[in-house]
């Protein structure tokens, strides 16, 4: 409201915070500096970030925005992306009141429905912009790591492809992506598991196994570690609303 500044929060472990700016003009504490927001910025905020703790006196920001309990300790998406059509997150933020306010929609489907329609706003316009700007090599390992991911794939065969060492695969690949190369097969596994568990009818270890993990085990510990919840769990959610 005019005259009156927000109250950032520094998040702890137990939550992971989507933002998304629709008007007006805000800023957010970042690497010691503060960052100006403006509609169509999207933050996503884990744990030891800070949310939006400034706002323009003249144009003061609006924004809405997601929480999640058990949130990610590591980063899955950039921190600061870019929403272009703000007429179409205006649009999910009113459709998302409307089903918030429908006792009989399931509170967890509809964050699950949130979560991935920003997620995918956000890698889409990444995409969008990395195809312009990403080096050549990373292209190559980036588009591996999406045709080869249930394949035992090793750091060593992604600096290989790329003609370089691993440490320099490391440091270029966090620069441009935000994540190891590790991190972003693992994502591009449970990325392709949550499809299979609500598009089909394969079993757990079927999944787990057409997804790259060598044991069932290990695939619902991981999963379970970064969701929040079982593959089961988040199978049934889908289909009985729980």
């Amino acid at each position: 409201m005019p005259g009156t500044q927000p109250l950032g929060q520094t998040l702890s472990k137990e939550w992971e915070i989507v933002e998304v700016v629709t008007s007006g003009r805000g800023w957010v504490y970042d690497s010691g500096k503060w960052v100006e927001v403006l509609p169509g910025a999207v933050l996503w905020h884990i744990q030891g970030d800070d949310t939006i703790g400034r706002s323009d006196p003249e144009a003061p920001y609006s924004c809405f925005a997601i929480r999640m309990d058990g949130g990610a300790c590591e980063r899955h998406v950039p921190r600061f992306s870019y929403w272009p059509d703000v007429a179409q997150a205006i649009e999910l933020a009113e459709e998302t009141i409307g089903m918030f306010l429908n006792e009989s929609i399931d509170r967890q489907t509809l964050l699950d429905y949130l979560y991935s329609k920003i997620r995918y706003e956000v890698l889409a316009f990444e995409h969008r912009r990395e195809r312009s700007v990403v080096p050549e090599p990373l292209k190559v390992v980036k588009s591996m790591i999406e045709s080869r991911y249930s394949d035992p794939l090793k750091v060593n065969d992604l600096a290989k492809a790329a003609g370089w060492s691993v440490a320099h695969l490391h440091e270029r690949f966090r620069g441009e992506f935000g994540v190891s190369p590790r991190q972003m097969i693992l994502d591009r596994r449970l990325r392709s598991a949550r499809e299979h568990l609500v598009g089909t009818g394969f079993s757990i270890k079927e999944i787990a196994a057409k997804t790259g993990f060598t044991h069932s085990a290990t695939f619902c510990s991981t999963f379970k570690k970064l969701t929040g919840m079982t593959p089961k769990a988040y199978r049934d959610s889908y289909y009985f609303g729980k």
